[in-house]
């Protein structure tokens, strides 16, 4: 190599360092919350274990919270500024006048089931029966197995991904199977402030850039998938891993719209205890401008492309 060669290369060198370097120091550090101990945290997991947040830009510290209303008050205070989460507790504070905002939403479909023994084989039998009630992931599978094996404790559970299979594998049943319902319901979003996307634009763009790709890379790689999965989850049997991730793939939106539908249901359902919520346009709590854009751009249908380098 003679001198000028050497020069070249080391100048080059030294300038991809100062380029790195560069853009660490101007990263965005943020906290993200995630509500549930689910695959339908999985695209969030993916995108924080495969560097995509880091490539966006952001320094992403993730938050396993597990209360949607704990969430709502961090991102109220200001505290948090973007978290993935089940949308009904943020909708319930914006009916109350609350700054937030649906800025996408992965999944709107119930996926939720009334799981019971032998002993009660349709909905119809469920009448006055006792059936247990927890948000995703606040059970632990130690927990899950003395509830339903405490005979007389109650007669049901409502069960979802990895806990459903779980409870399958003990020889407990499906009764009722909330998906088959002609429901919009958002299951899993992503909730911030209008004034942090407006002050903050580009940081909420290079979240759901990683986000959508995360989604993607969830629908796409199984392999991958079921790794992510099974370091959060703590779950290392694999049929059960690979039964909860097909319960989410087919479900989770390529292009993760905000859907009126689903948060218009969410209002609906909120009327008796908030009244005002009758009132309100559930367009006006849903933003779709960042994922519109990534659409507009191409950035979506480029991910999805077998050999696409973003």
């Amino acid at each position: 190599m003679n001198l000028s060669r050497y020069h070249f290369f080391a100048c080059s060198l030294l300038l991809g360092l100062l380029l790195s370097n560069s853009r660490i120091a101007n990263a965005q550090s943020l906290k993200i919350p995630y509500v549930s101990l689910s695959p339908t945290a999985g695209p969030l997991w993916i995108a924080y274990e495969t560097g995509l947040f880091k490539r966006n830009n952001i320094n992403a510290e993730l938050l396993y919270i597990p209360g949607g209303s704990t969430i709502i008050q961090a991102i109220i205070s200001g505290d948090v500024k973007i978290a993935n989460m089940a949308p009904p507790s943020a909708i319930g504070a914006w009916a109350k006048g609350f700054d937030l905002s649906l800025v996408a939403s992965g999944v709107d479909q119930l996926l939720e089931t009334v799981v019971t023994g032998a002993a009660i084989k349709t909905a119809a039998e469920l009448k006055n029966k006792k059936i247990g009630v927890s948000r995703f992931g606040s059970l632990t599978d130690m927990a899950l197995r003395e509830a339903l094996r405490y005979s007389g404790a109650i007669d049901g559970a409502m069960l979802s991904g990895d806990k459903l299979v779980q409870a399958e594998k003990m020889g407990y049943h499906v009764t009722i199977d909330l998906s088959q319902l002609p429901i919009y319901y958002p299951v899993n979003g992503v909730i911030t402030s209008r004034k942090f996307v407006a002050g903050n634009r580009d940081v909420a763009r290079g979240f759901l850039r990683a986000w959508v790709e995360g989604i993607k890379i969830f629908k796409t790689d199984k392999d991958q998938s079921l790794k992510v999965l099974a370091k959060y989850l703590k779950i290392q049997d694999r049929e059960i891993l690979e039964k909860s991730h097909e319960i989410y793939r087919p479900v989770y939106k390529k292009i993760p719209y905000g859907d009126r539908r689903a948060v218009r249901f969410a209002l609906e359902q909120m009327a008796k205890d908030i009244p005002e919520s009758a009132k309100l346009n559930a367009d006006d709590f849903i933003d779709n401008s960042i994922i519109s854009e990534l659409e507009k751009s191409g950035f979506i249908d480029q991910i999805y492309e077998p050999t696409s380098k973003p």
